[in-house]
């Protein structure tokens, strides 16, 4: 709603009372000419015009001022989000009444639209949020029978089970990630910030793609670092394991490295297949796979987009580069006031 100084409420009272202003302008002009071409006295056509004026003047004046109040009064009905028929001004004619009660019935079907939307919205979230803590129990089963299976058959194959133990790392990693999704509307609530070593936090995340990293025989070097970031260690983790993830998934030869590029910005790169130069602007996108994610068929385009949601929360940057056949680089930069040099 566009916000009129009272002189451009003036003009548009003025576009609106046209027909009305102009008929008297009329009426008068024609009186006039009627007694000048009759040659009778124009004393009467001056006081007649006088009259007018004084008694339309007045009217006009108080209905401006109307006008004005009516339209500061929807101003702040706008402005304040009221949007009940009781909180607009009392309609002036029974169209602007008609107006009222179609507005008052728009917003009722909004409102229980709305509400309706807001219920079924929570019911999924509680349902998924179930579902994500009830898949853990199968999960644990499934990898205390391969650790069984490890100690207690004699013709166990170490290759075979390290297989199996990866692809229930990855299932793993699914619902944690479809966990994360779920808080991330929460995520202001949920984040604790305090310094903390930055290359603890890398190291842990390392730790559980030990098993993945064996598993397509990729190297893993970290260059050693002293810096302390003011940070939530939880959610830059996940971060960290997400990126993690995404180099593993699309190298198949050479390993990733991890260090820091300057003062402020921790490097993850890998020797993998690259990102599609057209792809790179929409990499953090809700949904968007990309040429690689659309090739691979396993793709769901969430990953990124939920890491670029929690580092925006947390204040820190992330950002990619890639060349095609070569690997790919992720930056996470730091601020200065979020990260200092350990003593």
């Amino acid at each position: 709603m566009q916000k009129l100084s009272k002189s451009g409420i003036i003009v548009k009272w003025l576009k609106k009372r046209r027909l009305i202003i102009g008929l008297t302008f009329l009426f008068v002009l024609d009186y006039g000419l009627i007694t000048w071409l009759m040659q009778h006295d124009l004393s009467a056509v001056k006081y007649s015009t006088f009259l007018v004026v004084w008694i339309s003047v007045p009217i006009c004046l108080w209905d401006i001022r109307n006008e004005i109040k009516r339209y500061e009064s929807l101003l702040t009905v706008y402005e304040n989000k009221q949007y009940h028929v009781e909180d607009l001004p009392r309609p002036k004619d029974l169209l602007e009444e008609s107006y009222q009660t179609v507005i008052q019935g728009l917003f009722e079907e909004v409102h229980r639209t709305s509400e309706e939307a807001e219920r079924k919205a929570e019911e999924t979230k509680d349902y998924y949020t179930l579902w994500t803590h009830q898949i853990k129990t199968p999960i644990a089963g499934m990898r205390l029978i391969l650790q069984n299976k490890k100690y207690e058959e004699k013709d166990y194959e170490p290759g075979e089970n390290l297989i199996l133990e990866g692809e229930l790392f990855k299932i793993e990693q699914y619902v944690e990630m479809a966990l994360q999704y779920l808080r991330l509307e929460s995520l202001s609530q949920d984040l604790v910030l305090k310094p903390y070593p930055l290359y603890d936090i890398v190291s842990h995340a390392l730790q559980k793609y030990a098993i993945c990293f064996m598993s397509k025989k990729l190297s893993i070097q970290v260059e050693n670092f002293e810096e302390v970031v003011i940070t939530d260690e939880k959610w830059l983790q996940f971060v960290i394991e997400q990126v993690v993830s995404n180099s593993i998934k699309y190298t198949f030869k050479g390993g990733i490295t991890i260090k820091m590029k300057d003062e402020y910005t921790l490097e993850i790169s890998d020797t993998g297949i690259g990102i599609q130069e057209e792809d790179l602007p929409r990499i953090f996108d809700r949904g968007f796979t990309g040429f690689n994610g659309r090739r691979d068929h396993k793709s769901t385009g969430i990953g990124l987009y939920l890491c670029k949601k929690v580092m925006n929360k947390l204040g820190h940057s992330l950002e990619v580069h890639s060349i095609v056949g070569k690997g790919t680089s992720f930056y996470i930069g730091f601020s200065k006031d979020k990260l200092e040099d350990k003593d």
